[in-house]
C-alpha cells in the first residue's frame, strides 16, 4: 500500500488572480512527512530518494479549493503537501471523516472531499492521527446508539479537529 502522498505545486505563471496548482503523487511520500525535507528548487520531485514524486501531473491548473474538494481522496492519501512557487513545502495530515469503519449504521462514506487537512509539524507529530481515530470511533458509537445524526456527527468531528489543531492551519472542503 505504501505511504501515499498528494502534492499540490503552485504554478509560477499565475501572478494575476487566484493561484493555480498542479497535482502530483508519491507512493512513499507520506512516510514521516519526508517530502517536507526532500522537495526543493534543486530537487522539485525528490527524484533520487525513496520518496520520489511522479513528475507526470494527475491534474494541472486547478484552484486550491478544487484540489481539496474535488480531487483529494481523504481515505487514499496519508499526507498532503502544498508547495509554493519558491518550493516552500507545507505538510498536512489527511483526516478522513468517513464513519463506515466506526459505525455499524453507515455502509459507505464519501472519500473525495470528505475530511480535513491539518498542518503537520514534522518530525515529531504522531499524536494527531491517533487522537483523531479515537475521536472518530467515539462519534461512530454515538451514531450507532442514536445519540447523534450523521450530519451532526460530521459537524462535531469538524469542530473537534479545529479545536484540537489550535494555532495550526486547518483546511476543510467547502
Amino acid at each position: 500500500m505504501g505511504h501515499r502522498a498528494l502534492l499540490a505545486y503552485r504554478r509560477d505563471d499565475d501572478s494575476a488572480g487566484d493561484p493555480t496548482y498542479d497535482l502530483h503523487r508519491s507512493q512513499w511520500g507520506g512516510a514521516d512527512f519526508a517530502l517536507a525535507r526532500h522537495v526543493s528548487a534543486e530537487t522539485p520531485f525528490a527524484a533520487d530518494t525513496a520518496f520520489a514524486v511522479d513528475p507526470n501531473p494527475i491534474g494541472t491548473g486547478l484552484g486550491f479549493e478544487t484540489v481539496v474538494a474535488d480531487r483529494l481522496d481523504f481515505l487514499g492519501y496519508e499526507a498532503f503537501y502544498r508547495v509554493d512557487a519558491g518550493f516552500e513545502v507545507a505538510p498536512f495530515h489527511v483526516l478522513w471523516f468517513g464513519l463506515e469503519s466506526d459505525a455499524d449504521g453507515v455502509e459507505r462514506s464519501e472519500t473525495v472531499g470528505h475530511g480535513a487537512l491539518v498542518a503537520a509539524r514534522p518530525p515529531h507529530d504522531d499524536f494527531l492521527p491517533g487522537w483523531f481515530r479515537g475521536t472518530k470511533a467515539a462519534v461512530g458509537d454515538a451514531f450507532d446508539c442514536g445519540a447523534v445524526a450523521r450530519e451532526d456527527a460530521l459537524a462535531y468531528l469538524s469542530a473537534r479537529v479545529r479545536s484540537r489543531a489550535g494555532d495550526r492551519e486547518v483546511i476543510l472542503p467547502e
